[in-house]
């Protein structure tokens, strides 16, 4: 008779055990193609295609492991495994119910076959007692099927039975429970290992980042390295850096598109981050005058020769560098110098006689002259020489601006040319008053000249508008053009008698006070740029008060 026990809902029995082998392969082979189709899917195709992340929109990519695809990669195949498993038994769930289903349908037909036998013997018996021979056939159908109804009942319950255990076979949902339980926090701390360490390193990075930027601003304070423009005097950094002239779009700093390096966009150039490792020696435009910069690094020194107009500063400049030069060959420009003051330096430092040099440009006389000196330090000096126009100091004057190298000087040099000075608001005396009456007013060699008191006023100004401590400043006074014969020859070389000459004989008492109360140091010098007088002592003093280890 029917078991009601054989159709009790569709339920998996408990596994103690794993499933039978077959059951186990064809679970593990379904799981594994249902893995492989997860590939196919649009979310997998589009991170796999950006492992190493996506181009923004300067088409730069960020490094490995600052980009999501890596993680939801991680993240989907993680997924995919569990939903593969649940694909697989879901499927062989669902094979095992229709095979269950199917032997239910043949017991049902058998009850029918049985429920049919009946009809026939009954519906044959009535049919041969009511006189009719066609219910001969009926009755023995019939006969036969009722006779046999408890086999073919059995054979039924044996379908059922049948399908039941085999969709318990296949229903592998209490396995899938106990894989969960026995191997979930495997497979999490599996999928959260890359995870972590994609974001470790991500931590790391930055940290390297961070360290790199406290040990480049150590550097460059240390060393005086200020990145000015040449140009401007602004500082150039963060500059805008150039590989084969195209402009890098982001700045070239250690950051998450790359720590010692960035790759550019467009012509593939490996670029250093640093300066530890080259980054200044690349080319770069200044992002406040948009001027092409090309220069080392080195600890910066800044020095500035000063004065009224055709007072010798550009000869001065020139000389001064060129001796340096002649001491030491190894000395290098560091910036693109046009190609007269390069004639003129390289001819005197080999020795060769000095040309006078032409009038400085309105167009540079913002431009610092850089030279890049060995020296004991770790890095080599980095000489910013500026030879500052003179119209800067006269009553028409030019923009302040022109003056931005007075953020950074550390040596300012004020030249006193008694041809291109008027000395009427000074009350000159002794053989200088003599010497100017007679070589000067007396020759009315004054049309040209200026105040120089508009220098010192405008130094002072600029000063006050850019230098926070104005006692880190020297200052020298130089007697310029002391062949002339102005200076008398037991003067020359003596600072303190140039000093005296200074203060009594050319009326700047109150001057050299004031210079002397506001500046780190004074100091007098007397010197001919065209016949190499007293250069090399001037060189030496200014080398001296910067502390500079040749």
């Amino acid at each position: 008779m029917l078991n009601l026990q054989t159709i009790m809902p569709l339920a998996a029995q408990d596994y103690s055990d794993e499933p039978n082998t077959w059951v186990f392969w064809a679970f593990m082979v379904l799981g594994f193609i249902a893995f492989l189709c997860s590939f196919a899917t649009p979310i997998c195709q589009s991170n796999w295609e950006n492992i190493k992340g996506e181009y923004n929109e300067n088409n730069m990519r960020r490094l490995f492991m600052f980009n999501r695809q890596p993680y939801i990669l991680v993240v989907h195949i993680a997924v995919s495994i569990i939903l593969s498993a649940v694909i697989g038994a879901a499927i062989l769930f669902l094979v095992g119910g229709i095979g269950y289903l199917l032997l239910w349908i043949v017991k049902l037909i058998i009850w029918a076959i049985i429920i049919i036998g009946w009809i026939c013997l009954v519906g044959g018996v009535i049919a041969l007692f009511g006189g009719g021979p066609v219910g001969c056939l009926p009755i023995i159908i019939g006969g036969l099927i009722v006779y046999y109804q408890d086999t073919l009942s059995a054979w039924g319950n044996k379908c059922v039975e049948a399908g039941f255990e085999f969709f318990n076979e296949l229903n592998l949902w209490e396995y899938c429970q106990y894989l969960w339980t026995e191997y979930s926090l495997t497979l999490l701390t599996i999928a959260a290992i890359p995870i972590a360490i994609g974001v470790a390193a991500a931590v790391l990075a930055l940290l390297c980042s961070f360290v790199f930027w406290i040990v480049e601003t150590v550097i460059t304070r240390k060393y005086n390295i200020k990145h000015p423009c040449p140009f401007c005097h602004n500082p150039s950094e963060p500059a805008i850096y150039l590989s084969e002239n195209v402009e890098l779009p982001i700045r070239l700093r250690p950051s998450w598109y790359g720590l010692l390096h960035v790759t550019h966009p467009v012509t593939g150039e490996s670029m250093p981050t640093m300066l530890l490792n080259g980054r200044d020696e690349l080319p770069r435009k200044c992002p406040h005058c948009d001027r092409i910069i090309n220069y080392k690094t080195g600890v910066e020194k800044h020095i500035a020769f000063v004065g009224l107009p055709e007072s010798g500063k550009t000869c001065l400049t020139y000389r001064f560098i060129g001796n340096m030069m002649k001491n030491d060959y190894e000395i290098q420009f560091t910036d693109d110098v046009n190609k007269e003051a390069q004639r003129i330096i390289l001819d005197v430092k080999n020795g060769k006689e000095q040309e006078l040099a032409s009038k400085t440009s309105v167009n540079d006389m913002r431009r610092s002259l850089q030279i890049l000196v060995p020296g004991k330090a770790p890095l080599p000096y980095h000489f910013f020489i500026n030879d500052v126009g003179g119209e800067l100091f006269t009553t028409s004057g030019v923009e302040s601006n022109y003056m931005q190298f007075f953020k950074d000087v550390e040596s300012v040099s004020f030249l006193i040319d008694p041809f291109t000075m008027d000395f009427s608001e000074y009350e000159t005396s002794g053989d200088f008053g003599k010497w100017y009456k007679t070589n000067i007013i007396g020759k009315k060699q004054l049309k040209h000249t200026e105040k120089f008191s508009n220098v010192l006023q405008t130094v002072k100004t600029m000063s006050d508008q850019f230098v926070h401590k104005t006692k880190n400043i020297h200052v020298n006074i130089i007697l310029v053009k002391s062949d002339t014969g102005y200076i008398p020859k037991d003067v020359l070389d003596n600072e303190t008698k140039l000093k005296d000459m200074v203060i009594t004989q050319m009326g700047m008492a109150a001057e050299v006070m004031d210079l002397e109360n506001t500046y780190a140091s004074l100091h007098f010098y007397a010197v001919s740029a065209l016949k190499d007088y007293g250069i090399d002592r001037l060189t030496a003093g200014i080398i001296e008060d910067l502390n500079i280890k040749l």
